[in-house]
């Protein structure tokens, strides 16, 4: 089972809109890094939170929708059964009936006890049949259900892998500009005290 068309145009929007936030983004001169601001970081990534627990509702309420129908069928499969055990037992009463009625024809009797019970062996083995194939057709259920979830984290894992590179990146960019800003200050002082002692000895 595939991610719904909708929610998956909705999360194709997001991450468009996540990675023109990156392409528009300000470049730090020198640098194959950018500046992203905080707050439009945090409205995309607030998007994508409000679209995963929807997708999530969904696979829900369709298994919801699938154990019902499977209880359906065990509903109906179950009626049938009942039916066709009351009918048997009700050819069986009127044949032990109609056996007490005809003492001497014991071989009516056993026929008709062979018919009900043929019968009731019918629809014992429809039941057991009918049982096997809801069985078969949860298990069909759960394994969609379970497809559908693996293609949706599969989707989203690859894309927030690519967001999650882009924003670390340009962390390490920013400290790493901080630290040289840093780093060059005490060596600027130096030079102009240096300077100034030039001046002073002249």
């Amino acid at each position: 089972m595939m991610i719904d068309r909708s929610t998956s145009a909705t999360l194709d929007r997001i991450f468009d809109e996540m990675y023109n936030l990156i392409s528009e983004a300000n470049r730090i001169p020198l640098t194959d890094k950018i500046i992203i601001e905080e707050s439009d970081l945090a409205g995309i990534l607030d998007d994508l939170k409000e679209a995963i627990p929807k997708e999530v509702k969904s696979a829900t309420r369709l298994l919801e929708e699938q154990k019902a129908i499977v209880t359906k069928a065990h509903e109906e499969a179950d009626n049938i059964v009942l039916q066709a055990k009351t009918e048997a037992d009700r050819i069986l009463e009127l044949a032990k009936s109609e056996s007490e009625r005809l003492m001497r024809q014991e071989e009516i009797s056993k026929q008709a006890e062979a018919f009900a019970e043929d019968v009731k062996s019918t629809a014992l083995r429809n039941q057991q049949e009918m049982k096997d194939e809801a069985d078969a057709y949860v298990e069909r259920v759960k394994h969609d259900v379970l497809q559908y979830a693996d293609d949706m984290l599969g989707y989203l894992s690859g894309s927030l892998q690519s967001a999650l590179q882009a924003v670390n990146d340009n962390r390490a960019s920013v400290n790493a500009e901080r630290e040289s800003v840093m780093f060059s200050r005490p060596q600027r002082d130096m030079e102009l005290l240096a300077m100034e002692e030039e001046e002073d000895e002249e």
